[in-house]
């Protein structure tokens, strides 16, 4: 049985008078979320404290959670930048450490911890790719760096001032990890298929199981059985420790980045990929979601087909999504976390094209077999990315200032000389229009000889471009909150929509990400709103 305990967004109208910057006359514009925001951005671990509250963390939205399990409504505990974290430990009741708030700041290297109505502090530094961390039953802290030089496991004191103790080092890596009854610390051998336990005052190891998935997280229970998820499958596992067997309890849909229990021995799991919690009752076999979301962050977009039907595809590091303009119908296609991070996407009926800000990564993926067909970390920072008639991707370098042409797999230098180009709108085999975040402006390259042509100026970070049925642009500026048309010819601009929470300067993403926005064949615009994971439709008065 499913039962929804979602605290969504509703469906909001506003219909608003945008007035163009020259004057021109009024035109009625309604702005509707098609897509309902979330406040949760890529949930990654969780943990429950002693208030019965559930603490998650994100890396992208740099912010801790705290999350009612009853009702599914979030506030943030943390705020960003503080609150960057992968993985989060509350400090259990009864002991010194109790209620103190601890997560791992895996990008920036440090572990911080908050006291009850304190401050953020660092309490390690210097920790390169810090990851799991936990508290025991007595209050002690305990975190790793996996996949940095020696994968350390670390005891680290919250109470007084003794320095780091390593407890072991070149032992695997370790990821979402937790203390049994018996007072070992249960881990993933993570890229593995085995769950360690771990003797934390001797630094044993002991391998328990080999063959429980591509295991992201382990959690005990009070009855000392051992519950894993698998990243890639959303198989949710037990194995009994005695014995040594492993089964599969529940499927979900993938993928599974942590779990946690509550006192009632509820299971509570991360989808990261949706920003949502689902939970599951070992007990009843009964699921259901606590909170929902539809994307990690809705990035850049470009229309385009499926299955026959007009769709939105929607960039987003955790996979694309299509989007039907009519419905508001999300499709996302299965393993889409391997292969689909994103934050810009082109496609044809053949090929869908990625580029992938935080990674600096391009793929290239076939539609009818949905395989990686290219693949390359070769340009210093991917941006925008189009596919020209006969399949060739140009794809703009926001660092070295070209234009790309990606040709039978090899880069050929289609433009040079830009300021930071982001955004890329193909206005034929022969030309792209392209803004440049450096300048503000908009330009005009010919793809026949790389000749810059500046249309546009004065504009603050155009990082979103798109072309209305009647030949006016589209700009997105995230700095301004606003949706503006422009006439090539004239110049004459109006506001479309403002005040649209579309500023990624919260997010732990480079800032020259690229911002969705595309027009379907109505003359409809769809911009992604990456500040609340929203989705909106603008439309204009006919006449």
């Amino acid at each position: 049985m499913m039962r929804n305990n979602s605290f969504l967004t509703p469906l909001t109208v506003l219909t608003v008078t945008s007035l163009s910057l020259s004057q021109s006359l009024a035109q009625s514009t309604t702005v509707e979320i098609v897509v309902p925001g979330s406040v949760i951005q890529a949930i990654e671990g969780i943990d429950i404290g002693p208030d019965g509250m559930i603490y998650g963390t994100s890396i992208h939205a740099q912010e801790v959670y705290r999350i009612d399990p009853d009702t599914g409504f979030v506030s943030v505990a943390v705020a960003s930048p503080y609150g960057e974290s992968d993985d989060v430990a509350v400090g259990p009741k009864g002991t010194p450490a109790e209620g103190i708030l601890a997560w791992t700041a895996q990008t920036t290297g440090e572990i911080r911890i908050q006291r009850p109505g304190g401050m953020p502090e660092v309490l390690m530094p210097d920790a390169p790719r810090v990851n799991p961390i936990a508290f025991n039953k007595e209050g002690r802290l305990f975190t790793a760096q996996s996949g940095a030089g020696e994968n350390a496991l670390w005891e680290l004191d919250v109470i007084g001032d003794k320095p780091p103790r390593l407890v072991a080092k070149n032992k695997g890596r370790l990821n979402g990890f937790g203390f049994g009854p018996d007072g070992r610390l249960y881990s993933p051998h993570f890229g593995t298929n085995e769950l360690f336990a771990i003797d934390v005052d001797s630094g044993d190891f002991e391998v328990i199981a080999d063959d429980v998935g591509t295991t992201a997280a382990t959690k005990v229970d009070a009855n000392g059985d051992v519950w894993n998820v698998d990243y890639i499958t959303g198989d949710l596992w037990i194995t009994d420790v005695e014995s040594g067997k492993s089964r599969i309890v529940a499927n979900f849909p993938p993928p599974l980045d942590n779990l946690t229990f509550d006192k009632n021995g509820v299971i509570y799991m991360a989808d990261l990929a949706i920003s949502g919690i689902t939970a599951f009752d070992p007990k009843t076999e009964e699921s259901w979601v606590v909170t929902a979301g539809s994307f990690t962050v809705p990035l850049g977009m470009t229309t385009t087909t499926l299955e026959g039907e007009e769709s939105i595809l929607i960039a987003d590091p955790f996979g694309y999504r299509f989007l039907d303009p009519d419905t508001a119908e999300i499709t996302r296609e299965p393993d889409m976390w391997s292969r689909g991070g994103s934050s810009a996407v082109a496609a044809d009926n053949d090929t869908i094209v990625t580029t992938y800000a935080n990674f600096s990564a391009i793929r290239k993926i076939d539609r009818r077999t949905n395989e990686v067909v290219f693949q390359s970390r070769d340009v210093d920072a991917p941006r925008g990315v189009v596919l020209t008639s006969d399949g060739d991707a140009i794809i703009a370098d926001a660092t070295s200032g070209k234009l790309l042409r990606l040709v039978d797999d090899k880069f050929e230098d289609a433009a040079s000389g830009l300021n930071e180009p982001v955004a890329l709108l193909l206005e034929s085999d022969a030309s792209v229009l392209v803004t440049e975040i450096g300048s503000g402006s908009i330009s005009r390259v010919d793809l026949t000889n790389g000749k810059r042509t500046e249309l546009l100026s004065n504009l603050v970070n155009p990082l979103g471009l798109s072309m209305l049925p009647d030949g006016r642009v589209v700009v997105v500026e995230p700095a301004k909150g606003t949706v503006t048309a422009i006439d090539l010819l004239t110049d004459e601009r109006t506001v479309l929509a403002a005040g649209l929470p579309i500023s990624l300067d919260h997010h732990h993403l480079p800032k020259n990400t690229p911002i969705g926005i595309a027009v379907d064949s109505s003359g409809a615009i769809f911009v992604s709103c990456g500040k609340d994971n929203s989705i909106v439709k603008i439309t204009m008065e006919k006449g």
